[in-house]
Parts: C-alpha cells; structure tokens; sequence
C-alpha cells in the first residue's frame, strides 16, 4: 500500500467517523471574595471553602449541563449556613447552625448553547431559609459545606438540566 492510499484511507476515515458531541463547558468566577459577607473564616479557610464550592459546581455541571452548552457564573457575594459563635469554649473551627443562619449567594450568569446563542443572563440571589428542615441524608453528611452546596445544586439542576428546560 502507498502512502498516497494510506492517507486517503485515513481522511475518508475521518469524514465519516461520527463526530462525538462537544462537551458541556462551566466557568465559576469570585468576583471580589475578600468582600464577600462570609466565606468561613479569612484567609487559608476561606479560599479552601470557596474551591470546595467551585469544584462541586464543576462536578453538577458536567452530570446537568447539556453537550455544547456553556455557563459563565459569577459569585458576587456569599454567606454560609451558620456562623462562628467566638464565644462558645472549643468552638472557633465550628459553625453554629439555627434558624436564622441560612445560606444564601449573589451570583450572574450567562447561559449559551452548542451555537452560541445566549439562553439567559442574570442575576440572582439564592437562599435557603429552610436549610434545617433537609432530609437526614443531608444533615449526616461530613462535608461541612453541605448544606451550602446543596442549596447551589437545586438552583444548578432548576435553572440548566435539559429534562428541567
């Protein structure tokens, strides 16, 4: 066989081999995280906390975001379930959970197709207000961002699962 023959062999081959589908494409951005109301506590904490959330993101956006499609999302601001209550002997690495310690965010995003068509734009403000009331399944968890990341995955799952759309 020539090498003239092999390589046409190879490009029929490639046209019509079946294209797989581009892969879905999540960006999380922190804009500003030093402002942000509460990211757990400052300095080393605060920015393991906010990977923690980008990557699990990441992860829901690979398992909802449908083939070809982008998000941009930017996280503006931040607050986490409970709060450090200084006061309590023992407790400075452990957060305080109660009623009035929701988790909530300030994000915008950007929504295109496999085009590049814009599917939405936004901004929004996400909270869980009944974050205690989540089944046993959440409240044994040993992440201790679940309750934070979870309120992300409802809002993730809602607004980008293509069953959802």
């Amino acid at each position: 066989m020539t090498t003239k023959t092999l390589s046409t062999i190879c490009c029929a081959a490639a046209i019509t081999a079946p294209t797989l589908p581009v892969a879905a494409d999540l960006t999380v951005q922190f804009v500003h995280p030093e402002r942000f109301a509460d990211a757990g506590n400052y300095g080393v904490r605060s920015h393991r906390n906010l990977e923690s959330i980008k990557r699990h993101l990441l992860t829901v956006g690979d398992r909802c975001l449908a083939a070809g499609h982008t998000v941009d999302i930017r996280i503006t601001d931040i607050n986490l379930a409970g709060q450090h209550e200084w006061w309590h002997p023992g407790a400075y690495d452990t957060r305080i959970m109660r009623d009035i310690t929701w988790p909530w965010a300030d994000l915008e995003y950007r929504w295109k197709d496999e085009r590049g068509k814009v599917l939405a734009e936004q901004r929004e403000r996400l909270s869980d207000m009944n974050y205690l009331s989540r089944s046993a399944f959440v409240r044994s968890d040993s992440d201790p961002l679940i309750y934070d990341k979870t309120m992300l995955s409802a809002w993730f799952e809602q607004r980008f699962y293509p069953q959802h759309g």
